[in-house]
């Protein structure tokens, strides 16, 4: 006969019981979760939230996924040097890095194509940044950035011509009076500034930049409302020290207007008795 005492004994044999099982089961579950290969989730971040749409972090997504083909992998498994150099080898991208974070996710952190300027050579059209990469220009995208005509060619160009354009960006009222950079074979920089009738030769782009900006103000200030906006063709600031203007008068050898603000004109020969041929 059963009695109290016994059943109670029964019923806490049977809970004791499931929850060995139950115990095991789960013990059992947590071993094999820990020695199957994990996911590797991946954080993507673009610098600016895709605001320039060089990039997005879709774009990257589907750019890095077929590193995941193929089942789940571990953080270790993954190549993170070989998806760095897979993405910064793309022309909207100017930086990008891959890292393992301590909480077993890949971090994939993007710098968009960062352009310097956008250059016009002949039929094509391209953006570049400060290290001479280029992207091809598309509708798609949207950048203010100074226009450059003509044949960039390599990098070296493009290192050339940085502080020109860093110097023209720093000052609103200097890049409002540029609003394009011509290239020519012979080394010289031709500016071409919103008012009609007369461009700039800069000369070399790298040397005296802030002098010859200075004799253009003064130009600019002193001369140009007197004679007029259109009176000169061009505008010479390669001279040290001085700014030659050259009077419009198509297909004719003219004479010369000197402007030597700082009285050295003896620094070039007989400068007053040259002339050059104007602009066709």
């Amino acid at each position: 006969m059963l009695t109290r005492a016994n059943i109670i004994c029964c019923i806490l044999t049977i809970l004791l019981a499931g929850y060995l099982v139950f115990a095991l089961i789960t013990s059992n579950g947590m071993a094999a979760a820990a020695t199957a290969p994990s996911s590797a989730p991946v954080l993507i971040s673009v610098e600016g939230d895709d605001s320039t749409g060089f990039v997005t972090r879709r774009e990257i997504a589907m750019l890095v996924k077929d590193y995941f083909k193929g089942g789940p992998v571990t953080p270790s498994q993954v190549p993170v040097l070989d998806i760095e150099n897979k993405l910064n080898a793309i022309d909207n991208i100017e930086m990008a890095r891959c890292t393992r974070r301590s909480n077993d996710r890949l971090w994939i952190e993007v710098v968009p194509m960062k352009p310097v300027a956008r250059v016009f050579d002949g039929d094509s059209s391209y953006y570049v940044n400060r290290d001479g990469k280029r992207l091809t220009a598309s509708l798609r995208y949207r950048c203010d950035v100074p226009v450059i005509t003509g044949h960039l060619g390599g990098k070296h160009w493009t290192r050339r011509l940085m502080p020109l354009i860093d110097y023209v960006n720093a000052d609103a009222a200097r890049s409002q009076l540029v609003t394009a950079i011509k290239l020519c074979d012979n080394g010289d920089v031709i500016l071409i500034p919103p008012f009609r009738g007369h461009v700039i030769n800069f000369g070399a782009p790298d040397a005296d930049i802030a002098n010859k900006f200075d004799r253009l103000t003064t130009m600019y200030r002193d001369i140009l409302p007197v004679k007029g906006w259109d009176y000169y063709d061009t505008l010479s600031v390669k001279f040290r020290g001085q700014v030659v203007a050259t009077q419009r008068r198509p297909r004719q050898r003219d004479p010369l207007l000197v402007l030597d603000p700082d009285g050295d004109a003896s620094d070039n020969e007989d400068i007053s008795t040259m002339t050059v041929d104007p602009a066709p």
